[in-house]
């Protein structure tokens, strides 16, 4: 069935800057694998396994295959009020984008078909509960969504994907990985939770639960790199680099707080909240740290 794209007024058309960088890598559906790949090399390296450049490509092109899947149904199912410019951007673009996924999609099928047999397997199991997600969500007869925030499914789901190419090695130390997984976990659920409070038009009482699941994050983000280890353990770089997102997508939730005390135009208000969701995912990129030159 074909989506019909949503019309747009003026004024949310100047929503979008061309040229700008990051509110393209967001509205193409980039940030999301990006954050994933990342995440997956953060993991590899605290289990001080080599990374496999194939398992990074599955993961990234999954990645980016479900996420415009998503965008797609919610333009095409979700009530208007719903909507953002991630979803306008990709009703209007769908045959690009569809077309893309075509391409992207027998790749991916290729890279699956030649990795090692337990990824495959995690990654099947991942997929199946994958689709068991988008039906909850997107079929009218089911509609899981108030028996289960989505926000916390998203997380939990995205948190588990990421992991795989590190869980998956028949030599990963599985004890090793499970604080950083959890943590990443965490910080998914939190990052979904603060972007549904951000863009709802009404207070939420989920605004609460950000500054409590943010202090827990940071807490134990602390707690893991102030414990007595010896070896310094090579989880160190996932629990910094948690411990910094935790602290990003706090202060983000602050800056929105204190703009709702102000008073701004709609359009304004509109482009602060995009240019909001892009920040938070961009708090979870900080595992880049750890690739810069001056990093051992």
């Amino acid at each position: 069935m074909a989506l019909a794209a949503p019309v747009l007024t003026a004024q949310e058309r100047r929503w979008v800057t061309p040229g700008v960088v990051p509110l393209y890598w967001h509205l193409l559906s980039l940030d999301a694998p990006t954050v994933a790949v990342l995440w997956a090399w953060a993991f590899a390296r605290a289990a001080r396994l080599p990374v496999s450049p194939s398992a990074l490509a599955v993961l990234g092109i999954g990645t980016w295959l479900i996420y415009v899947a998503d965008r797609l149904l919610d333009s095409r199912f979700s009530p208007r009020r719903h909507l953002r410019e991630r979803h306008f951007f990709h009703a209007r673009h769908r045959r690009p984008l569809l077309a893309a996924s075509a391409l992207a999609a027998p790749l991916l099928l290729w890279l699956i078909a030649v990795m090692p047999a337990a990824a495959r397997r995690a990654d099947t199991l991942v997929f199946a509960v994958s689709v068991l997600y988008f039906a909850g969500v997107h079929l009218p007869v089911l509609r899981l969504r108030r028996c289960f925030p989505r926000e916390v499914a998203v997380g939990i789901l995205f948190a588990l994907a990421t992991a795989i190419p590190a869980w998956s090695n028949p030599a990963s130390p599985h004890a090793l990985l499970i604080a950083p997984v959890l943590l990443f976990a965490g910080l998914c659920i939190l990052n979904c939770l603060a972007i549904e409070v951000w863009e709802r038009a009404a207070p939420s009482p989920l605004s609460l639960a950000i500054p409590i699941l943010a202090a827990v994050l940071i807490f134990a983000s602390l707690a893991l790199l102030l414990a007595p280890r010896a070896p310094l353990s090579a989880a160190f770089e996932a629990e910094s680099a948690a411990l910094l997102s935790s602290l990003l997508l706090l202060a983000l939730h602050r800056l929105h707080r204190r703009s709702l005390r102000r008073t701004s135009s709609p359009d304004r208000h509109n482009r602060f909240l995009l240019a909001l969701r892009v920040a938070a995912d961009a708090a979870l990129l900080t595992p880049i740290l750890f690739l810069l030159p001056w990093h051992p």
